[in-house]
């Protein structure tokens, strides 16, 4: 049986590539450290009157103004919405982007610059941005709020949980099911949300039944050495994570770089194999009913 998940209502506006959304950009905050080599920033846009409605875990496209060398347009760039759906701090009409921006030293010595991070990282505010969306609906949360919330993020994958704990746990609202955050970065100074810089991530652990684990991989080190990530993380909570999933008891959401997933496959296998149960069926049966969800990059 599927699980049902939120939706929009049917007359929802969505914004197009032909006739997108201008919204204006309110606030920049750095999320990264001062002394953090990472550009790590949550941007808060302004819809100016217009509609704009969401759930969590829903993305926004950006328009990147200008042409790239071949003369044809920037391809539309995907970012999760990181507010909840009534809107950041409470103000419908407003979202949150969380960005990262795209600067990688190349092999020849030259460097690379993501088009569209670079565009939005360096706007102002008072500056304006073509939107389109929202979009996607395999992440929303489910209607079930007794349904156990499993999470895991690396990097700006962070962005639409943070959209989840804030629709959650909104004062009017209180989900009476567990959650749990698996969150991996390189260094403290990179735990978006969760560091000195903004915690509103680890304001929520106290509410409800949400509690928030970090892995660190270039200060933490497993037992033999090796780095440490989410699914290494996970597996010191094996015994109470799989309580929380058996008998599809909980969604699960990851978000992130690509190959995360392969990494909490691992786990996910032993603590299957574990209690002798085959984990390549258990997870196609737990996607089919929308309890295993995954959005990599």
């Amino acid at each position: 049986m599927k699980i049902a998940k939120r939706v929009l209502s049917a007359d929802a506006p969505a914004y197009k590539l032909s006739a997108p959304l201008k919204a204006q950009l309110v606030s920049v905050e750095r999320l990264s450290s001062p002394d953090s080599p990472d550009d790590l920033l949550h941007m808060v846009f302004d819809t100016c009157g217009a509609r704009l409605e969401y759930v969590e875990g829903q993305s926004l496209g950006v328009i990147t103004p200008g042409l790239r060398p071949d003369g044809k347009p920037h391809k539309l760039r995907l970012y999760s919405i990181a507010s909840g759906p009534d809107g950041e701090g409470g103000q419908a009409g407003r979202a949150a982007l969380c960005l990262k921006r795209v600067v990688e030293s190349q092999a020849d010595g030259g460097e690379f610059r993501g088009v569209c991070s670079n565009y939005l990282c360096d706007l102002k505010p008072g500056d304006f941005a073509e939107l389109t969306g929202p979009t996607g609906k395999a992440f929303a949360l489910p209607e079930d709020d007794t349904k156990n919330i499993i999470m895991v993020a690396t990097g700006t994958g962070v962005a639409p949980f943070r959209s989840f704990l804030q629709y959650m746990y909104a004062p009017d609202r209180t989900w009476r099911g567990q959650t749990r955050l698996y969150f991996g970065a390189r260094t403290r100074k990179e735990l978006m949300y969760m560091n000195e810089m903004n915690s509103d991530i680890l304001d929520f652990e106290g509410r409800g039944d949400f509690r928030a684990r970090a892995a660190l991989s270039r200060e933490e080190t497993n037992a033999d050495g090796s780095r440490r990530y989410v699914q290494h993380r996970m597996l010191d909570d094996g015994e109470e994570l799989w309580e929380l999933m058996r008998d599809g008891r909980a969604l699960v959401y990851q978000c992130g770089l690509k190959g995360m997933d392969h990494g909490v496959d691992e786990t996910m296998g032993r603590l299957t194999r574990e209690r002798g149960q085959d984990w390549a069926a258990l997870k196609e049966e737990w996607k089919l009913a929308g309890l295993w969800n995954v959005e990599v990059y």
